[in-house]
């Protein structure tokens, strides 16, 4: 009898730690299954998962990406920040990706598998703060397929999903070291990959885990852990500069020059009425949002069916004592609580509901606590008819928002009323193991249920083309570096999955420069002289402006650029295709979606150079990505196609020269007289200083460890066998 139990202890142990990211994937992949590309909308395919493909195939050519003069607006990597160009399990991914010719499959696997870290990291969490395995296992399933995680972070917007991850992950690590004293190097090194994901909101996540922690330390006088948490955490911070260094030195020609702002124009802000459906699958949220539109498509505020329903059956006195010694939980929920309700702009951090999965990633470890308790059993009537009317209110107010959606509605209803019955009766009828089991099913069929119906029958829904292949065979027709000048909203469904025309990164694959390209930042100069926006779309007038003459060059701006393929939309250029192309053009290719010209004659000048003024000659010059090599003779302005960004310096016969810029933001070289050779260099502001300070924050941590491990051996020393017994009681409680 005692081995038995002793083998069913093991078992409860390790079982629902090896459940959790096997089940989150079988989720991860019924949406996958259910929704029509679900992990590639939005930014995904335009911005991110392209450029995953192409980093991937730098990186196993030898090249670790920072910055490429051929991405233009788009192509000053590091100081775009969202990329993770420093994190390695991201540049692991990034290769992986990039054997794929399927892009939509590509990003499945990249956010499936960040689901399942997401599910791995809440478990730990929630163990560290006392949750039982079987209760643990429970919400950190429910954790990757709350709402916005699912149908935004992983659907879209993965920088996002990213440092939610390694928030978690940093947070569980972090409440280790400051409740059972561990070592800090964890902490370090979750949170260097927390902050490496290059979104703010992680950097925000770690300074709020942190606070959190420090309140529940300094309320239990626990001064020595308070210090060494703030000695890693400083550590951890220095490791921001690395990120957002290249961001802050590269501010001052970008379009997003003016960060700091505090207003409400309530987009994507949440209310205390739509957190009240947050178990209701079919709620959709009355919030502002893209296009104007006043309701919300997606079930954004989903917490889990079970949530709600069950707080009438949950032990409150006995989740009060347990939480009494994990006051950051709370802190953290109730800080992230705020923010959800807050204005539609504070600071870096607009759009509230970005945060929410945050504020259900405290509420779903609170419940996990709560439930370890176990489901109180008396006035069984009484908690019922409370769980049966929240379960009502929560239908009654999703019809409320969209009563043309009844039938969904209702069968919500019938779906949450069915499997909370199943719950609590599976838990007074077989105890915990089974009611988890029961709670994970219903997020199952719940997910099904919310990938199956949202956001539902689109007509005529255009989606981006996903094949590697089918893009570069659209390309074929091209010669070296294109433009296309289109618009988005004009762009046909034909055009768009033909992938004949093209917004974003997707053009990165085509196996040529393109100066469309897909930027957070933009280059202010650049963008106006095209007028171009941050994906590709232009204006009417671009077509004009590109045959008009650029200063201290003999050439056009389609020169400057070294333009040798333009792709002309025929919906939005019909007028320009009607006259043909101008001298030195010729057709190459024309359609019902599209007309493509080329140069007759090839670029004359070498390497990036794309214009000179009179009276200077080059004679070659050599380019990569960092450096241009100009031997010239006589004086004058070189202009290259490159655009000015800060980081460039210049050197004419070893005589350091400023670098100059046009009016369209490409960058510019004076040559004095008897010149014989210019030098260009380009290093990523703030990169050098900031693996500096990664380096210094490591070496902080590495002597806070060998400190911390020396005073634990004195410690043992001094203790003895007594001590060894006391501290192992203690990890066996914390374990269970």
């Amino acid at each position: 009898m005692r081995s038995s139990t002793s083998t069913e202890t093991g078992r409860s142990r390790w079982l629902p730690a090896v459940l959790t990211p096997v089940v989150t994937v079988l989720l991860g992949l019924v949406a996958a299954w259910r929704g029509t590309l679900f992990y590639y909308v939005g930014d995904a395919p335009e911005s991110f998962v392209p450029l995953w493909h192409h980093f991937g195939s730098q990186l196993r050519n030898g090249t670790w990406p920072q910055m490429e003069p051929s991405g233009w607006m788009g192509g000053n990597y590091a100081a775009e920040a969202a990329y993770n160009q420093w994190n390695p399990v991201s540049l692991v991914d990034y290769v992986v990706v990039s054997f794929f010719d399927d892009l939509s499959h590509a990003a499945a696997f990249v956010m499936i598998q960040l689901l399942a870290l997401l599910a791995v990291a809440a478990y730990l969490l929630f163990r560290s703060y006392g949750a039982g395995a079987w209760p643990a296992f429970a919400m950190a399933t429910a954790m990757p397929v709350t709402g916005f995680t699912l149908f935004y972070e992983a659907a879209g917007w993965p920088a996002g999903l990213t440092a939610l991850v390694w928030v978690t992950f940093f947070w569980w690590a972090a409440h280790r070291q400051a409740s059972r004293g561990g070592a800090p190097w964890p902490t370090f090194v979750f949170g260097f990959l927390a902050m490496t994901s290059g979104n703010p909101y992680a950097a925000l996540g770690l300074i709020i885990v942190l606070a959190a922690l420090a309140v529940e330390l300094g309320v239990g006088r626990k001064v020595r852990e308070l210090v060494h948490l703030v000695v890693t955490g400083a550590a951890v911070g220095l490791c921001a500069w690395l990120v957002f260094g290249p961001l802050l030195g590269t501010q001052e020609v970008t379009l997003r020059q003016e960060l700091a702002m505090i207003s409400n124009d309530t987009f994507m802000v949440p209310d205390l009425g739509d957190l009240s459906g947050a178990s209701t699958p079919s709620y959709l949220p009355s919030v502002t949002n893209w296009g104007g539109a006043l309701l919300e498509s997606l079930p954004s505020v989903y917490l889990a069916w079970f949530f709600l329903p069950l707080l009438p059956w949950l032990r409150w006195r006995t989740l009060a004592s347990r939480l009494r010694g994990s006051l950051s939980i709370v802190v953290f929920t109730a800080i992230y609580g705020a923010m959800t309700l807050g204005p539609s702009n504070f600071w870096l951090f607009r759009w509230p509901i970005r945060v929410i999965e945050y504020t259900y990633l405290g509420l779903l470890g609170i419940l996990a606590v709560a439930l370890t308790a176990g489901l109180a059993r008396e006035h069984v009537r009484l908690r019922a008819i409370l769980t049966g009317a929240v379960i009502v209110f929560g239908t009654y107010i999703a019809f409320s928002v969209t009563p043309n959606q009844a039938f969904r509605h209702m069968l919500s209803l019938v779906m949450v009323a069915g499997l909370i019955t199943a719950a609590v009766w599976s838990y007074r009828r077989y105890g915990d193991r089974v009611f988890a089991s029961t709670l994970v099913a219903g997020t199952l069929v719940v997910t099904f249920f919310q990938t199956s119906v949202f956001p539902g029958a689109i007509d005529n829904a255009i989606y981006p083309p996903t094949s590697v292949s089918t893009i570069r065979e659209a390309a074929e027709s091209y010669e070296g570096t294109y433009l296309q000048l289109a618009q988005q909203g004009s762009a046909g469904k034909d055009a768009v999955e033909s992938a004949r025309i093209m917004f974003g990164n997707l053009h990165v694959v085509t196996d040529h420069e393109s100066v469309v390209r897909y930027t957070g930042i933009g280059f202010k100069a650049f963008s106006d002289a095209l007028c171009m926006d941050y994906k590709g779309n232009v204006c009417e007038e671009s077509y004009d402006r590109l045959w008009e003459p650029v200063a201290g060059t003999a050439g056009d701006l389609a020169d400057a650029l070294r333009l040798e393929t333009l792709v002309l939309q025929r919906t939005a250029f019909e007028d320009a295709i009607d006259d043909g192309p101008p001298a030195g053009w010729a057709v190459a290719e024309s359609d019902d979606v599209r007309e493509v010209w080329t140069r007759t004659e090839a670029l004359e000048l070498p390497g990036r150079v794309s214009g000179v003024s009179e009276g200077l000659r080059v004679v070659t010059s050599e380019a990569t990505d960092y450096t241009e090599l100009v031997t010239v003779e006589g004086e004058g302005t070189l202009t290259f196609a490159r655009l000015s960004w800060p980081g460039y310096t210049a050197t004419v016969d070893g005589r350091e020269v400023e670098v100059g810029t046009t009016d369209a933001g490409l960058l510019t070289v004076d040559v004095p007289a008897g010149t014989s050779e210019v030098v260009l260099e380009f290093a990523v502001p703030g990169v050098r200083s900031g693996w500096a300070l990664v380096g210094l924050g490591a070496l902080v941590v590495a002597a806070q460890t060998v400190v911390i491990a020396t005073r634990d051996r004195r410690r043992k020393r001094r203790g003895g066998a007594g001590d060894d017994a006391s501290a192992l009681a203690s990890s066996e409680v914390v374990a269970s």
